[in-house]
């Protein structure tokens, strides 16, 4: 048991006021209405970024780090020019970052900046320059999770397993747990052979949480909840297909689902809401590093994934979570009362990260979906899903656990 366990409260993430899609129309008017404000420009660049309108967001950067040179500016040309994915694109995102680094005055803009650049620097295979300028910004600020997962990649891909090992072990020893650290943790273990040591850091066996919800007042039943969910969902104004950043491929998602005059989608994140500190009642009994570094207060920040047919999950961990978690709302039967993979959950490891040997030693735990299902895991474990291959969509909310 923890000591000193603190009381666990949990807010839901606010609802959007307004859809980013319609927030960028109103900014572009804006701006054409005030060209000169940099909080309007600012904003609207961010909007563009956010929604993968790589090459608007670098014009609006390029504007405000001409006009007034700042960090912030140089680093955010940096990502986007990394997220465009080309060499000349890679080299202007190193330039970007070194151009920033002297403006960064905090030690957490410092590492951000350090993250950015040891990016740009494995992009265009600079993998000795790149680890010495993650561990860098590791130094600047021990907690910032990009630098330690392109350290820990590095580490991995040249088979430095024991150097992974004792980078994850330093960090949790100062206290810094992240889902990051924990999944490299697992990683480097696996690669040293201590397979039975890297299942304790996930522990699915104790840790994976399954359970059905019930209907809230209001609905007669979940499956009517489901459909009004459901209906909010696919008529959202900021659904699209194939985030760029994602695991998801050939997918629909909505980032923030909930507006301030949905019904449905709040309704269905109290229920989560409740569940999940339920769920961490009963956790705090338990003894694990992961459970240790639970937040006194979570924020439940939610986003939801459609798939047809084709659409599915690359395997990925939550880098932002303490507790990740996910409800079906619609599953198609030919899924739910399926006999192969297709359309199901799988808890493991990547064969591209550890091989495919011993992936298959490690072991999967496959999970088959239906409406109504909720399941809760740690946010260090790595998961993927199936395409089903058949009509109908598989619709879910996935939510992680931030820190408040």
């Amino acid at each position: 048991m923890t000591d000193a366990v603190t009381t666990f409260s949990l807010d839901i993430e606010p609802p959007l006021p307004l859809a980013k899609a319609h927030e960028v129309d109103l900014l572009r008017k804006a701006v054409a209405g005030n060209p000169s404000s940099i909080t309007l420009r600012g904003r609207l660049a961010r909007l563009h970024f956010i929604q993968d309108r790589f090459d608007e967001a670098i014009e609006l950067y390029r504007q405000l780090w001409d006009e007034a040179p700042a960090a912030l500016w140089a680093t955010m040309l940096a990502e986007c020019h990394i997220s465009r994915e080309s060499p000349e694109d890679d080299r202007l995102a190193e330039r970007m970052a070194r151009l920033a680094l002297p403006l960064a005055a905090e030690p957490s803009d410092r590492a951000q900046v350090l993250a950015v650049l040891g990016k740009a620097l494995v992009r265009q295979g600079r993998h000795e320059e790149a680890r010495t300028t993650l561990k860098a910004a590791l130094d600047a600020s021990p907690s910032n999770a990009n630098a330690y997962k392109r350290l820990a990649a590095l580490d991995l891909a040249s088979g430095s397993t024991a150097s992974a090992l004792d980078t994850a072990d330093h960090l949790i020893g100062h206290g810094v747990a992240h889902s990051r650290v924990l999944a490299g943790k697992v990683l480097a273990l696996v690669g040293q052979g201590q397979f039975e040591e890297a299942r304790k850091v996930v522990d699915l066996d104790r840790f994976l949480h399954r359970s059905h919800l019930s209907a809230p007042a209001g609905w007669p039943d979940l499956a009517s909840l489901n459909r009004d969910v459901r209906n909010e969902l696919e008529r959202h104004p900021d659904i699209r297909f194939d985030r760029y950043g994602t695991a998801s491929s050939k997918t629909w998602r909505v980032d923030q689902p909930a507006f301030a005059s949905s019904v449905a989608i709040p309704a269905l994140q109290a229920l989560i809401r409740e569940a999940v500190i339920d769920h961490v009642k009963r956790l705090d009994q338990e003894e694990s590093v992961w459970v240790q570094g639970r937040p006194a207060r979570g924020i439940l920040h939610n986003w939801c994934v459609i798939t047809d047919g084709d659409g599915y999950e690359e395997w990925h961990v939550h880098q932002h979570g303490w507790m990740s978690g996910v409800y079906y709302v619609d599953v198609p039967d030919s899924v739910t009362l399926g006999t192969g993979p297709g359309g199901c959950i799988a808890f493991g490891l990547p064969e591209d990260l550890v091989g495919d040997e011993a992936a298959r030693e490690f072991g999967q735990t496959l999970v088959r979906p239906e409406a109504g299902l909720m399941m809760l895991f740690p946010s260090h474990t790595y998961h993927r899903t199936f395409p089903h291959h058949g009509d109908g969509r598989r619709i879910c909310l996935a939510f992680d656990i931030l820190r408040g």
